[in-house]
């Protein structure tokens, strides 16, 4: 797979080689084929590729910015989900237990994301304990 001039390879490319063996062995034997509107798309979503990264590297992209029951609970601005970013990046990224907490969180909230999602009742049951934990770690109480 070949690097762009710019440096980056589009998400399609990667996605393409990952789910079709098929399309390399075709490529391979007759070329790439592409038409005028897939070409025009490729450069656009190229350009929107670019344009994203040098935005993301100009404000601080460093920032982790997931948050996963949080986000499903209250939204990604809010400020409950700001609070626990805070306590992460301020407390327990900060420590080696800490880490470990928040790489085990990162494996498990995805589902448990979907488990609220699809059960009302599992919402329900996790709502009221992040609320406590946003409580306790809340920088303004």
């Amino acid at each position: 797979m070949k690097k762009k001039a710019n440096g980056f390879i589009s998400a399609t490319k990667i996605a393409q080689r990952s789910f079709c063996e098929k399309q390399l062995v075709l490529d391979e034997q007759y070329g790439q084929h592409e038409t005028d509107i897939q070409r025009q798309r490729r450069e656009r979503g190229d350009e929107e590729h670019l344009r994203h990264h040098l935005e993301a590297q100009r404000y601080g992209s460093s920032r982790d910015s997931r948050c996963f029951i949080a986000t499903e609970l209250y939204g990604p601005v809010a400020k409950e989900t700001e609070q626990l970013r805070l306590f992460r990046d301020r407390y327990l990224q900060r420590s080696y237990l800490g880490r470990i907490f928040t790489s085990a969180y990162y494996e498990l909230s995805p589902t448990v994301v979907r488990l609220m999602q699809r059960y009302p009742l599992v919402r329900k049951i996790i709502k009221p304990i992040i609320n406590w934990i946003v409580k306790k770690v809340s920088i303004n109480g």
